[in-house]
């Protein structure tokens, strides 16, 4: 029996805990330009990313603790091969294609270009992953110490930026709105972090955490996660919240133009001048460098596994530098317009899943999962041609659609169009 004491104090180290996993340094290019492309109405942007960005995080991680299955409880009804195909493009997208090159080139963008300009993007990756390469084969204990000292440090350092930010604002928020949709443009931004997706594949070694402290129960567990969860979520509030009105304090000072990095370079010097660009520089790259070590080590399990050894976890790990190293060279605006259909067209498929679990005991037809992450991605992949490939489809006059929710109506209907058809396994 855990007493209150205890609980009090589990509560905070578990929040923390959550607060460092969802909280990494390509996070916090997000929330600057948000505020900077949404000015004066910044905080309905910001409180729609933080929705889709923690608040979903937390969401999937209660309903994995319930399943008492971990990540296979959620996407297992929709059937093994298609929990795999889906299980590996969360993967590959937290791997080689989008998370990993982004650690890469946000270091460059935010931690060498300002210090030193004259190096070259292409040498800094190189180095980039010969470290991560070595570092991951010999399993050093460098990495958790380098993330223990720089992640309270980061966070000093961006506490320093933000309080400075706001008692001598760079300039007012204006009114200058750069984006068709300043709510789908906060849910958007929410899902470029990835942190649903990343707080899924995290979730073994958080639960049996819970579990050692002493929760048995997945009620236990659950209750756990939300509880903790909170805390995480008023941190990451707090900060990426700062950082949201210090982009929208830009919004009439800077011109139009400028990238992510670029903002929170600008930002961090005319705040702190150029020493706290350098010193925001070195910390920024080595929490990247501890965040792609450990998602290089996950992928290359989870394919060696995936694979039963065929491919060994050294090859796949060089394969996977390689690879990273390649797409970390377009830079991060390049990889986050590419990143962006991608997450369009798998977040919703796991949103769905995740709001399901909720009711798995009254759900035994597992059609009406695949009812509706079916009608999910057909609608997604309609939006995606609508909206990139300029077909005039329809979609956008879908409900909720202008909020970048069109799936959600149509996947109601799948869902109840599955649930009348007979589920063989279930019968």
């Amino acid at each position: 029996m855990i007493d209150k004491k205890q609980h009090f104090k589990n509560v905070f180290v578990m929040g923390f805990a959550l607060f460092a996993m969802f909280f990494g340094a390509g996070n916090l290019i997000f929330p600057p330009y948000l505020g900077f492309n949404t000015s004066n109405q910044w905080f309905t942007a910001f409180c729609c990313f933080l929705l889709t960005d923690v608040g979903l995080a937390v969401f999937a991680l209660m309903m994995l603790a319930r399943t008492g299955k971990g990540i296979e409880g959620i996407t297992e009804v929709i059937g093994k091969k298609l929990s795999v195909i889906l299980l590996t493009a969360n993967a590959i997208c937290l791997g080689p294609l989008i998370a990993i090159p982004r650690t890469a080139a946000t270091t460059f963008e935010l931690g060498i270009q300002p210090i030193l300009p004259s190096v070259p993007s292409w040498a800094c990756s190189i180095v980039f992953f010969l470290i991560c390469f070595a570092l991951c084969i010999k399993q050093s204990k460098v990495v958790d110490i380098i993330g223990s000292v720089l992640s309270p440090l980061m966070v000093a350092a961006l506490a320093v930026l933000i309080i400075s930010g706001i008692v001598n604002p760079i300039g007012e928020i204006g009114d200058i709105i750069r984006v068709e949709s300043v709510v789908k443009e906060g849910i958007v931004s929410g899902y470029q972090t990835m942190d649903m997706l990343g707080g899924i594949v995290l979730s073994i070694g958080l639960l049996l955490s819970i579990q050692q402290k002493g929760y048995k129960t997945t009620q236990q567990q659950a209750n756990m996660i939300g509880i903790s969860g909170l805390v995480a979520a008023v941190g990451l509030a707090l900060v990426y919240g700062g950082l949201a009105y210090l982009g929208a304090s830009t919004s009439v000072v800077y011109p139009e133009g400028l990238s992510q990095a670029q903002l929170v370079v600008a930002i961090t010097k005319d705040i702190l001048g150029q020493p706290g660009v350098i010193l925001l520089g070195f910390i920024v790259a080595a929490a990247c460098l501890t965040t792609a070590i450990g998602l290089l080590s996950s992928f290359s399990e989870y394919v060696s596994e995936l694979t039963k050894d065929k491919f060994s976890y050294k090859l796949i790990l060089i394969a996977t530098c390689v690879m990273s190293c390649v797409i970390s060279n377009f830079g991060i605006s390049t990889i986050i317009s590419l990143a962006a259909p991608i997450l369009e067209l798998i977040y919703p498929i796991f949103v769905i899943l995740v709001f399901l679990s909720l009711f798995t005991k009254q759900l035994k037809n597992h059609n009406v999962h695949k009812g509706a992450s079916l009608a999910a991605l057909i609608v997604s992949i309609l939006t995606l041609l609508e909206t990139y490939a300029g077909v005039k489809i329809g979609v956008s006059s879908l409900p909720l659609a202008s909020f970048g929710f069109a799936w959600i109506l149509p996947s109601l209907i799948g869902g109840i169009i599955g649930a009348f058809i007979k589920d063989k396994k279930n019968a």
